[in-house]
């Protein structure tokens, strides 16, 4: 137990010690040195420092920092491209078709009272040369068919449904001589025009009056 009372009291003095020789260290690094901090302010360069922070300060330093600049910026300028800078240009013209107007259709007619008729088979063909999209009709070269130009110098009036006088504008061989013989061939607007039944049946029924 003496021991022990020994060894604190000794601590105790080791301490003490200690903190005496502490103590003027600490005040000293708590107290500024004048000299040291004059030297570091002479330092400093206060030539930046000698424009005031109001609106007069300002105007001096945007003067100061353009006057730098080793080329003032002019004010920027709009100017129209150069020609060869511009989109390639196709000149453009307005073209005028003129749209054929419609024909009218073949009024019926009445059959003729007299001259040769001939009774038989009709067929359908697409068009002839010149006569595109009219009711016209080809015949058989013993009935007089022959291309003719227009416009034409000859008609037929032709019955089935209704009877309707057409132009005899080209030929047709139309099996003539055979078992399979036609006595016409007729446009698809011909056919339409002296029959109600569709050309896809293929042949109708004609009579046709050949004195026109």
């Amino acid at each position: 137990m003496l021991d022990l009372l020994r060894r604190v009291a000794a601590l105790t003095i080791l301490s003490a010690v200690g903190i005496g020789l502490l103590a003027p260290l600490t005040a000293r690094s708590a107290t500024p040195e004048d000299a040291t901090a004059d030297r570091l302010l002479a330092a400093v360069d206060t030539s930046s420092a000698t424009l005031d922070r109001g609106s007069g300060g300002r105007a001096e330093s945007a003067a100061l920092t353009l006057s730098e600049l080793l080329r003032p910026i002019g004010p920027e300028s709009f100017e129209a491209p150069a020609a060869a800078d511009l989109p390639a240009s196709v000149p453009m013209e307005a073209t005028l078709f003129l749209k054929a107007a419609p024909r009218p259709a073949p009024v019926p007619v009445a059959p003729p009272t007299a001259g040769a008729q001939v009774h038989g088979k009709a067929s359908w063909y697409c068009c002839t040369l010149g006569y595109r999209g009219q009711a016209v009709i080809a015949l058989p070269g013993p009935l007089g068919g022959h291309y003719d130009p227009a416009p034409a110098a000859r008609y037929v009036t032709v019955c089935a449904d209704r009877c309707v006088r057409l132009p005899v504008v080209d030929y047709c061989g139309c099996y003539w001589g055979t078992s399979s013989q036609r006595v016409a061939d007729l446009s698809p607007e011909a056919w339409a025009a002296v029959s109600d039944s569709p050309s896809s049946r293929g042949l109708i029924s004609v009579t046709i009056h050949l004195d026109g």
